[in-house]
Order: C-alpha cells, then structure tokens, then sequence
C-alpha cells in the first residue's frame, strides 16, 4: 500500500515568464526559474553541461505532499487528489500554458511493502482528463526481508 505521496505541477515554456505564469494561473509557485536563470546546480557551481547550468526554458513548479501513514486514504493519490482540486478552476489557464510549452502533472509513491499498490478512482482520472496534462508516476517498493522486516541496508542485498 502506498503510504506517503507527492504530486507537483511542472508548466515549462518558451514564451511566458514565471511572473505571467503566476499571474495566469493566480498561485504562487513554490519552485522557479526564467529561462537563462541560474538553476540550482549553476547557483551551486557545479561542473556540469552549460544547459544544466541555467534554465533553457521558464520552469514554474507547485508540490503538495501528503503522509498517508496515519489516515484513511487507501488510493495513494491523496496528494495527487489535492493537487487536481487545487487545480480544477484551472483548466483553461493550463490549455492556454501549453501554447508555447508544456504543462506535466508528476505523481510519486512510497510502499510499505514490495507491491505498490494504488487505486485511480474514476472521479479523479475525470479530472485529470479535464486539466489536460500528461501525468507521470513512480511508485518506490519497499525491501522486504524473508522475516517480513524492511532492511535499509543495502550490503545485505547481496546475501
């Protein structure tokens, strides 16, 4: 069973800037960048490729996350729900953000065993369809010992 999960919204673009993606949109992104910005291996000094250095496109980002642990969600997609709610009055917004770019809904997943197990209720593929995003998931399996114990060390993956 997926127990926590993260779900964010990407919007890449040629022709808009992060301050005319915020305002379209009307939220304030928690993560950033106009394009030839710094990225933040550049404001680190990596030594990397100069395209991984500054942002070759606008690059404008939301996250909701969410600790499935402890609650009633049996989908996994309680941050992903969060999100398209967050979202849906949105729509129109997000159809004009691909008129020049991409906007890309992810969704990631942590187990509490070696199946990840999830459930895509039909109201919430609905709504996916109506923002129009294409959406991409992981889900992380967790190891399980033969005893039914997660093991964190990977040395003993070579038992």
């Amino acid at each position: 069973m997926i127990r926590g999960n993260r779900a964010s919204l990407s919007v890449y673009s040629d022709t808009k800037t992060t301050v005319e993606i915020s305002a379209l949109l009307g939220i304030k992104p928690d993560h950033w960048g106009d394009k030839g910005d710094p990225t933040p291996a550049g404001r680190a000094g990596r030594n990397f490729a100069q395209e991984r250095l500054t942002y070759q496109r606008t690059y404008w980002s939301i996250t909701e996350s969410s600790d499935n642990q402890y609650s009633n969600d049996q989908t996994g997609f309680s941050a992903l729900r969060a999100l398209v709610v967050r979202l849906k009055s949105r729509a129109h917004a997000l159809g004009e953000l691909r008129q020049g770019g991409e906007t890309v809904l992810w969704w990631s997943g942590d187990s509490d065993s070696t199946q990840g197990g999830f459930v895509l209720e039909a109201d919430l593929i609905r709504d996916l369809g109506r923002l129009g995003c294409s959406v991409y998931g992981t889900a992380y399996l967790s190891e399980v010992e033969a005893e039914g114990t997660v093991s964190d060390d990977p040395a003993e993956d070579d038992r």
